[in-house]
């Protein structure tokens, strides 16, 4: 995996304030996930801006691909009967600039992405055709270098709702997981806020049969380690009583 560059907490809280003001670098204009009130009827999203939907898997790859979110009973529902929708934010201007070879335009215009760190998005449908919520996942196939950070996304997730009121519960090591150059991570934190439930989840650590080198041969391992941040807003009366 290479030498280990892990941002710090204080750090990543201050670059929150930009996910807290709308996205990593997004135009005011542009419709982002958190703009989607609980409520908003699927026919009433915008499909110009969220694109390519299909059935969510919770953070793994797209499934079924829809036509429209209008096909959302196409997906099998949850426990809870909400139905999770994969989409994508247009990347048109990406394309742009990357035909035009215009590196910081496609920095800027890179729409997956939330303070550099790549992410997956999908909507919570309820059977009547609403959203009830919404999940942002970092992304699993991110490079090395950069998913090493991906749990320092949670505390911009947290912050954007502001820091009072969270009740977090540390999780312990289970067998084989160890910490990552003595930072072993795995939270997960609710808050109520506004109508809705807040989950916020972060994982840092080796998985079983993980580490920094390869115990044979003394090389340094690729990407075998486990780092994500998840976050799942829901509309509370969407939640199982």
């Amino acid at each position: 995996m290479g030498a280990h560059r892990f941002a710090h907490p204080t750090a990543v809280a201050i670059l929150s304030l930009i996910l807290a003001a709308g996205g990593a670098g997004a135009a005011p204009t542009v419709p982002r996930i958190w703009d989607v009130q609980p409520g908003t009827a699927v026919g009433d999203l915008p499909e110009d801006d969220f694109v390519d939907p299909a059935c969510g898997t919770n953070g793994g790859p797209p499934g079924l691909r829809l036509g429209g979110f209008e096909e959302f009973a196409k997906c099998r529902a949850e426990p809870t009967g909400l139905r999770e929708i994969w989409f994508r934010y247009d990347d048109e201007e990406e394309y742009v600039a990357r035909a035009a070879r215009d590196a910081d335009a496609v920095a800027r215009s890179n729409a997956m992405v939330m303070l550099g760190q790549p992410v997956i998005l999908s909507l919570l449908i309820d059977r009547a055709g609403r959203v009830a919520g919404f999940r942002i996942f970092t992304d699993p196939h991110a490079e090395a270098e950069l998913r090493e950070n991906a749990y320092t996304l949670a505390y911009a997730f947290k912050a954007r709702y502001g820091a009072d009121g969270w009740q977090c519960e540390e999780l312990p090591p289970e067998a084989g997981e160890t910490a990552i150059m003595g930072t072993f991570v795995k939270q997960q934190c609710r808050k109520a806020s506004d109508g809705r439930q807040i989950t916020v989840e972060s994982r840092h650590y080796y998985k079983s049969g993980q580490a920094l080198r390869d115990p044979n041969s003394g090389l340094s391992t690729v990407n075998q380690f486990e780092s994500a941040a998840r976050m799942e807003s829901v509309r509370t009366e969407a939640l199982p009583k």
